[in-house]
């Protein structure tokens, strides 16, 4: 068994160092906004070894043919919270659900299923991903999957160092989101005591409160100066959430190296600009994370189509958990002031969009964030949502691959290391089949991922558990979605009463005329109240409410080959 082990080491090894020729592709070059063809590159221990025409193949272990084809640089989200899963219990600052399930049990979802989250984020071509404010515990974890074919490369800081603290997240010890800081000398301290974790960047949570903004942020300055001092000392980046101009003009004066959301309360000026511009600071404008703040508590939510195809479904499902909820005190009331508050939130969108668009005129660097993680903006699917609202405030496509790619790298200065195609570069690269110039959605049309020099293909990522594949058809269930209910199950599926041997539908062509009803009928809500997971069977017991009132019932789910194969239902 231990030969059996050194072997299989052996062999992970010499694939991961073995070279990789992708012959005649065109390459997308972010940094000079033009394309080279036709070229040659060769990946050699998981860096661009070199680019050119008519190169030798000889030791070449693979080579792919890329004619008619592009390749770019791997996508970058550059503001992701993994401590935060997207569902509508993630934020008890915002929403305070934990009698209905415990901060602690929404935190240790996401450490559980962290490796089929980074897979998803994989194989949508997202080989980069920037946590921006996380824990401890989350630094530990993130070196557990360094060296993981299917894992993107996770930049990470440790706890955010703040102004103010939410007093739900008190005495989590590692789990801790915050460390705040009263004085100096504590900014400091907290800067040293992530040092032994090894964070990629430092991150200040610039917050202030008070009528007078202005002085407020003025008067908590030196402890943001501290932090940014005593990260540079340390050679570490600052990033800095601040969304006014007063906070954001100030962190960056001070240092801050990369600012984490667009600038909400006031139109920019030309100084501001300037500034950025000096600086060299990098802006990511996080457009789509208030409106969607908006549509969970408002209980207005609906899946998207990349909700359905990338995401993670658990979180996405229990956007639906706040309408059914038996608490109708606590639902009109978060209902009612959504509704109260939409101005300001559509007033807030537009001064948003108006500073990008001012930035993007003015060539300061802006990078594509979603801030995923927040209530109702999910891991992966966010992505292009965050794309159509940055296009629609102005960007042009040769901008919004620079702000999915270089300058995601720029953010934590590390553009010398991945974020373009170029010799020395790290090889994560997408190879796609359609122009990514021509339209955002040609991103999606991926031929091959090339992740730390490893060239995969997307479908070989999504293998998604037993649990995954339960969720993921009843968040199809839920959003009336007859195409994406059916995808989970294999071809020549068998559904069954509990208790007889013949299956009531047989294949996934009657299946979709059995549920042909489901897109009709938008009453129907299944939620799951209990679930027992048994190797490759999953036992859900579900209430199913219709226009005739609600009904209960156990269903069981055998998966075979990543796909259900048979379910069994009680009458």
């Amino acid at each position: 068994m231990r030969i059996l082990f050194i072997v299989l080491c052996i062999c992970v090894s010499l694939v991961a160092r073995s070279q990789v020729l992708i012959r005649n592709t065109t390459v997308v070059d972010v940094e000079h906004k033009t394309m080279l063809t036709p070229q040659d590159v060769l990946i050699k221990e998981g860096v661009i070894a070199t680019m050119g025409k008519n190169l030798d193949i000889t030791g070449a272990k693979q080579v792919i043919d890329g004619t008619g084809k592009w390749l770019m640089p791997g996508l970058v989200d550059a503001h992701i919270h993994f401590s935060q899963s997207g569902s509508i219990y993630t934020r008890p600052d915002a929403i305070n659900l934990t009698h209905y399930k415990p901060y602690s049990e929404e935190i240790e979802w996401t450490h559980k299923n962290m490796e089929g989250i980074l897979r998803r984020y994989l194989a949508a071509g997202i080989t980069s991903v920037i946590d921006v404010g996380s824990t401890l515990n989350f630094l530990r974890q993130r070196d557990s999957f360094r060296t993981k074919h299917y894992a993107p490369t996770v930049y990470i800081t440790g706890p955010l160092i703040t102004t103010w603290q939410p007093p739900v997240f008190n005495d989590l010890g590692d789990n801790m989101p915050f460390f705040l800081m009263t004085t100096q000398d504590e900014a400091r301290s907290y800067v040293q005591k992530q040092l032994p974790f090894k964070p990629d960047f430092i991150k200040v949570w610039y917050i202030v409160n008070g009528s007078n903004v202005d002085s407020a942020a003025r008067a908590t300055l030196a402890l943001v100066e501290a932090v940014i001092d005593e990260s540079h000392k340390n050679g570490l980046s600052v990033a800095v959430h601040a969304t006014e101009r007063i906070t954001a003009m100030l962190a960056v004066q001070a240092g801050a190296d990369y600012l984490v959301h667009g600038i909400e309360d006031v139109e920019i000026d030309d100084a501001f600009i300037q500034l950025l511009k000096t600086k060299k600071t990098v802006l990511s404008p996080t457009l789509v994370v208030s409106g969607n703040y908006g549509r969970s508590l408002g209980q207005t939510y609906t899946p998207s189509t990349e909700d359905l195809r990338y995401a993670h479904p658990h979180p996405v499902n229990t956007m639906y958990d706040l309408s059914v909820l038996e608490d109708t005190v606590l639902t009109k009331r978060y209902k009612t002031n959504i509704a109260n508050a939409a101005s300001y939130f559509k007033t807030t969108d537009s001064i948003r969009s108006l500073n990008l668009k001012k930035l993007v005129n003015a060539g300061v660097l802006i990078a594509t964030g979603t801030d995923a993680g927040n209530i109702g903006t999910h891991h992966i699917s966010s992505y292009y949502d965050e794309l159509r609202a940055m296009q629609k405030a102005g960007m042009n496509n040769w901008s919004l691959i620079q702000a999915s790619t270089i300058n995601g790298a720029k953010a934590i200065s590390k553009q010398n290391q991945f974020g373009s195609v170029k010799e020395g570069s790290v090889a994560n690269l997408l190879l796609l089949s359609k122009n990514p110039v021509d339209d955002i959605d040609n991103w999606k049309h991926i031929d091959w991922v090339f992740n730390k020099g490893i060239a995969l293909q997307p479908d070989s990522l999504r293998t998604f558990s037993p649990e995954e594949l339960a969720d993921q058809q009843l968040l199809a269930y839920n959003a009336h979605n007859l195409e994406a209910f059916l995808e989970p199950y294999s071809d020549d599926v068998e559904i069954f009463f509990l208790g007889s041997s013949i299956p009531n539908v047989k294949g996934k062509v009657a299946m979709r005329k059995e549920y042909s009803f489901l897109s009709k009928d938008e009453m129907l809500h299944c939620k799951l109240l209990n679930r027992v997971v048994q190797g490759n069977y999953v036992i859900d017991h579900e209430e199913i409410t219709t226009r005739q009132g609600k009904f209960y019932g156990v269903a069981i789910y055998e998966v075979k080959n990543g796909k259900i194969a048979r379910v069994w239902f009680t009458r």
